[in-house]
């Protein structure tokens, strides 16, 4: 393989790790943006509010007791609010670092599988421990590679300058 056609290949492989992310990061926002509303459905279904000028607009009473389906889905709106925005981070940096395609996909597609599971699993169908910790920690250890896999390729260029000698 010449020069140009290695070039050819590399910008080929970079337009298509910028699709995965723009695809994954898409879908994952998408998700956060449909449980923040359904908070507000579950609010409006339950009639439970969180303020009084709130609860006058709805012509029922303000709620200081809070109501554990409109918490429950709160809750996991506010684990993807703490999750994903770091990932979306991390993995922006990933895909500049040369990573093998196949391991690529297999990252950011079980990341946002788990994230949609844990999401069913806390607001829609609760099932019992561990399995939410379980989607959770999923999520977490992919991160967490990525993370130290943008370590190892970035290492070098800071290292080398101390590493050169006169």
């Amino acid at each position: 393989m010449d020069q140009a056609q290695m070039e050819a290949a590399q910008k080929m492989m970079q337009q298509h790790l910028w699709a995965l992310y723009a695809f994954n990061a898409g879908l994952l926002v998408l998700k956060m943006f449909i449980l923040a509303f359904s908070t507000g459905v579950v609010r409006s279904m339950k009639k439970v509010t969180p303020n009084p000028e709130d609860a006058r607009a709805m012509g029922t009473q303000s709620s200081s007791k809070a109501d554990p389906d409109v918490e429950r889905v709160r809750r996991a709106h506010l684990n993807d609010l703490e999750n994903i925005p770091v990932f979306l981070l991390i993995s922006f940096v990933f895909i500049h670092t040369q990573p093998n395609l196949a391991l690529s996909h297999f990252l950011f597609w079980a990341f946002a599988a788990a994230r949609f599971a844990h999401s069913v699993v806390y607001a829609l169908y609760p099932l019992p421990q561990p399995t939410r910790t379980i989607l959770f920690l999923i999520g977490v250890v992919i991160t967490i590679y990525m993370i130290f896999a943008n370590f190892v390729f970035f290492m070098n260029p800071l290292v080398q300058p101390f590493m050169m000698k006169n």
